[in-house]
């Protein structure tokens, strides 16, 4: 199986840049290192007497800080606090690759959440993207105190390890259903993510069970996606939830460009998901 490649998201790296100039009155906040079993992570608390909703945010193939510290900065300034985490690579605590990563990891965080006084335990969100979009969707759906979820460019399926032909992810010690890129000489990773998703019956074992997520869900898709078709696997989300009569509201939002946004569109998509939280989570 060949490497599957993604590229540093720009959106977050536009939205740390810009999240300090969309609020007239920013709620201030302190950066704390979280200390609970083996995470590795930091916690944004906006200085407030009130519990306050807490996002667990982490990135994708990206191993940095980066998907982290942009939700931390431009959540906590608009009073929700952010659980940032890191699961590959960043600390030798964690895996070298992003290779059979426990989902008890994050589920690990969503703990920690319940132990800080200063969060509403019963107000839980996940953001994230890309790779990440799977444990993102996996941990919503094994762990109902997610009350709502925000994607970009996410997958609708699980994908095998970036080293490995095995599972990215594992649960209870098992490798979670995975899809598996074909091995076809010159042919771009885009086509050859197509040409996995043409098996149905692979599909069907690899599909999240969407219907389990607990709360609300915004996607954020890219038409142009040069890394994997975010924006068909989007729209396959939205038409399993139909069918399943999802009780929760789902929105998608389509934008044309590639797999990490563009500058242009960050503040429309930064103050998006900023207002899926607060509408969510926070009223």
């Amino acid at each position: 199986m060949k490497k599957i490649n993604f590229t540093l998201p720009a959106l977050f790296c536009a939205l740390l840049l810009l999240s300090r100039f969309c609020m007239a009155e920013p709620t201030e906040y302190d950066i704390k290192k979280v200390e609970y079993k083996n995470l590795v992570a930091k916690l944004y608390l906006p200085k407030t007497s009130k519990k306050v909703p807490v996002v667990i945010a982490f990135g994708g193939s990206d191993p940095s800080w980066g998907m982290a510290d942009a939700n931390g900065e431009m959540m906590a300034r608009n009073g929700i606090a952010v659980i940032g985490l890191v699961y590959f690579k960043m600390d030798p605590s964690l895996p070298p690759t992003l290779d059979h990563i426990p989902l008890e990891y994050f589920i690990d965080a969503i703990n920690y959440a319940e132990t800080v006084p200063q969060i509403d335990a019963a107000k839980i969100g996940v953001v994230s993207g890309s790779r990440g979009s799977e444990p993102g969707f996996l941990i919503s759906i094994l762990d109902q105190r997610v009350k709502s979820v925000v994607i970009t460019t996410p997958s609708h399926v699980a994908w095998g390890g970036m080293t490995t032909a095995s599972s990215a992810w594992t649960y209870q010690g098992k490798d979670i259903p995975s899809m598996r890129l074909p091995d076809i000489a010159n042919v771009p990773q885009l086509q050859r993510f197509a040409k996995a998703l043409e098996d149905q019956e692979q599909v069907r074992k690899a599909m999240f069970a969407f219907e389990k997520i607990n709360g609300p869900l915004l996607l954020v898709s890219a038409s142009n996606d040069q890394i994997w078709p975010s924006t068909p696997m989007s729209k396959q989300i939205v038409d399993y939830l139909k069918a399943k009569q999802f009780p929760h509201q789902v929105d998608h939002k389509i934008y044309p460009t590639g797999h990490g946004f563009s500058s242009e569109t960050a503040p429309e998509i930064k103050q998006m998901i900023i207002d899926h939280f607060v509408r969510t989570l926070k009223n």
